[in-house]
């Protein structure tokens, strides 16, 4: 999975986080959308981020997973990310 080099993420003064796309905010995030974005950036795969993302907010792996999927497949629609050529 490949993320757009037009997206990033940037946290206001007030803590939230907003993803910019081509420099303009177009989202905010949530803890949990924060931390898919951040381990895809990374170069994990949705599996690892399920396993990861259960881990660190105490929830069931099989809800995560699900999760994960859902939240990729907007950023998919938005042409935020993409699977690898």
């Amino acid at each position: 999975m490949q993320v757009s080099g037009v997206a990033r993420v940037a946290i206001t003064p007030d803590g939230k986080a907003i993803m910019e796309v081509a420099g303009r905010p177009a989202f905010q995030l949530n803890p949990v959308a924060l931390s898919i974005w951040t381990k895809l950036s990374a170069g994990h795969s949705l599996r690892e981020i399920s396993s990861e993302i259960a881990a660190e907010f105490g929830a069931p792996e099989e809800v995560t997973a699900k999760d994960v999927h859902r939240f990729v497949k907007q950023l998919k629609e938005h042409l935020l990310v993409y699977d690898d050529a």
